[in-house]
């Protein structure tokens, strides 16, 4: 073993160094999710934020994971990041779990599906009557923000996708914000603001629906329609005439923090 002498003093050579720093880096849990962009509803879905599965980091899709006991995947509407994840990044992660990740019936029966279902430990999925794939709602629910909501205080709300918006029918004088403004407490604070909720976000129609309020919900694909209990749904040019439409769905917030805690459970048992 190499050695430095300064001072009086033993210092380990550069590459031992190096050697010891791999060893203490070593963490329990890789929590891996989209964190590129400013979408509040990508950073918040992570279970990481909510579960203690030991020493953990957070990492982007792209990135290699480092030596760990476990890799958790998603949440969110990730399944070909979650596809080329396993494929490059996870050789050094001891257990794989894909946790509430939007999987679509295309998504099930392909072979992606297949190379992730083979080399994962669990798989679930925030999407309702995917057979053969466990329901697990999106893990945000967990988030104390629901517990101490406040009162509405506007009778109407619009909270919108920041980038897919452009034929979304906007009514003069609504209290309005995006899904890439401020953090989740904003958003939750925000949507909380209105006794009805109108929104073209995934996480806007889900955390209203979690905060008992009434909602409109204006989608721009398919993975709108994948909630146990799903709310109604109209264009985005006609939503102000169908504001009196809007309804609440009750025990979507009990309903999803069930599932979850069950899940981590299992998360738990493989480690």
């Amino acid at each position: 073993m190499q050695v430095l002498r300064i001072g009086g003093s033993l210092f380990v050579g550069i590459r031992n160094l190096c050697c010891w720093k791999r060893f203490f880096a070593l963490i329990d849990t890789a929590f891996i999710h989209r964190r590129a962009e400013n979408n509040v509803g990508d950073f918040a879905c992570t279970p990481g934020n909510y579960f203690d599965l030991g020493r953990h980091e957070f990492f982007g899709f792209t990135q290699e994971v480092p030596s760990c006991n476990l890799a958790v995947l998603g949440g969110g509407q990730v399944f070909r990041d979650v596809v080329n994840s396993t494929i490059y990044n996870l050789g050094r992660a001891k257990k794989r779990v894909v946790w509430g990740v939007g999987i679509s019936p295309k998504d099930r029966a392909s072979v992606g599906y297949d190379l992730v279902e083979g080399n994962c430990d669990l798989v679930s999925t925030r999407n309702w009557g995917i057979e053969g794939c466990e329901y697990v709602p999106c893990a945000s629910a967990m988030s104390p923000l629901f517990d101490k909501a406040p009162e509405p205080t506007h009778d109407v709300v619009l909270f919108n996708h920041a980038k897919k918006s452009d034929k979304l029918v906007r009514v003069s004088g609504m209290r309005e914000q995006n899904n890439h403004a401020g953090t989740m407490a904003d958003a939750v604070k925000f949507i909380a603001s209105g006794a009805t909720v109108v929104t073209n976000s995934f996480h806007g129609t889900y955390w209203a629906m979690c905060l008992g309020r009434k909602v409109l919900c204006v989608p721009f694909n398919r993975k709108f329609e994948f909630f146990r209990e799903n709310p109604v749904m109209v264009s985005p040019d006609d939503w102000p005439d169908q504001i009196k439409n809007a309804e609440r769905r009750e025990g979507v917030l009990q309903d999803a923090r069930v599932l979850n805690q069950q899940f981590y459970e299992k998360v738990q048992n493989l480690i």
